[in-house]
């Protein structure tokens, strides 16, 4: 914040912000009891939910954090995607370097030693005060959904692709979706839509606080149906080499501009991925449908339920089905071994989608009435209410 009409001046002499929420365990304060006037603390465990009441009214927040506790990094993840523009001033036992460097990329503001000391405290409340950017006006944003496999070449590229020419007939009326291809080293997006991309997202991470209109507009490639394609980088890097506060603008960036974004996710999560993964409306978790694979989709399952991720936010989609009498008998015995509904099959039809995805065209529109088009079709549907529902 830099608005600081509302300064509090304390008893030694040095100023704080209002609104700074302080969430840690009693024995980590150290001597910040002498600031109790000046900061709203909580004593709340290392793994313990967040006040929403507190998150909603903080313009800082310090949060003690165990990096050795993934529930408590998880607490972190969740609340980076509820307030992404918060700044966080993370404690932590005898921080590593490598730790340090891990939040730092996470969007946290500044790591302190616990227990906390008044004075440095106040010194990195202040610092992060300052260099806060003044909160812009409200903008409405378009919501997520965002694609992930169980593992790789489980088809979630093709799950993604064929699913955004369907959703802006459930968006109202000129609506415009965007695809972006966020596994940058595999990306095949732009191939599966036969598009040749001169620009790519890293294009947009390279431009980060300079993104507008023109530029996005020269990345994005048009696509029929309705949607238009940011697409993955040419070259390999390493999937850690993507800053998470560059992914998080540029997401946001996009937003701004079009009525739904799909994002085509990496099947191994990042660091710059977990904050993405838990803000998104929606979480289509790809897995194939056969018994013997589920356990991948269990796994990633119990993932995004650790990170929490609400149940009916996690839609799964069984890709390369088996047609038959028995494909119902499967499904509900696939969603009993998931403790969890499965949104939708995807019946197994090579041909079809070598053939579509040649032409860069989604299924339906090389054959409307196959049963594949008509999954996705119900798929693209089933979706576009949980949108609605949440929005």
């Amino acid at each position: 914040m830099t608005d600081f009409s509302d300064i509090y001046h304390t008893d030694t002499g040095m100023t704080l912000p209002d609104g700074v929420h302080v969430f840690a365990r009693e024995e980590a304060l150290g001597n910040i009891a002498i600031l109790d006037s000046a900061l709203t603390l909580h004593n709340t465990g290392l793994d313990e939910d967040f006040p929403p009441a507190a998150i909603e009214h903080a313009t800082i927040a310090v949060v003690e954090i165990d990096s050795n506790n993934p529930s408590s990094l998880a607490r972190l993840e969740r609340l980076r995607a509820l307030r992404p523009n918060l700044p966080v001033i993370a404690g932590l036992q005898a921080a590593p370097v490598a730790t340090v460097r891990s939040l730092l990329r996470k969007g946290v503001s500044d790591v302190l030693e616990l227990p906390f000391s008044s004075e440095e405290l106040v010194a990195a409340i202040i610092d992060v005060a300052r260099i806060s950017e003044t909160p812009a006006a409200p903008v409405e944003l378009a919501p997520v959904i965002a694609v992930i496999g169980a593992a790789g070449g489980v088809g979630a590229t093709t799950v993604a692709t064929q699913l955004v020419p369907l959703m802006p007939e459930h968006l109202g009326d000129n609506a415009r979706a965007a695809l972006i291809d966020l596994s940058l080293q595999s990306g095949d997006a732009s191939a599966y839509l036969d598009k040749q991309a001169k620009l790519t997202i890293h294009h947009l991470f390279g431009a980060v606080g300079r993104i507008d209109d023109e530029l996005i507009r020269s990345v994005a490639m048009k696509c029929d149906d309705g949607f238009d394609l940011i697409a993955a980088p040419d070259e390999i890097e390493p999937i850690e080499s993507a800053p998470a506060e560059a992914v998080s603008q540029v997401l946001r960036e996009t937003r701004k501009r079009y009525d739904l974004v799909i994002l085509d996710m990496p099947s191994t999560i990042a660091n710059w991925a977990m904050p993405v993964l838990l803000s998104a409306d929606v979480v289509v978790l790809v897995g194939l449908g056969k018994l013997s694979a589920l356990r991948h989709v269990k796994r990633k399952l119990s993932l995004l339920q650790m990170l929490g991720r609400p149940r009916d936010s996690i839609a799964i989609v069984l890709n390369r089905c088996e047609s038959g009498l028995f494909k119902r008998a499967d499904a509900s015995q696939m969603e009993e071994l998931l403790h969890h509904p499965v949104e939708q099959m995807l019946e197994d039809d090579p041909s079809l989608l070598e053939e579509a995805q040649l032409q860069g065209y989604a299924v339906s529109h090389l054959q409307k009435r196959a049963k594949l088009s008509k999954q996705f079709a119900e798929l693209a549907a089933a979706l576009g209410g949980k949108i609605e529902k949440d929005s």
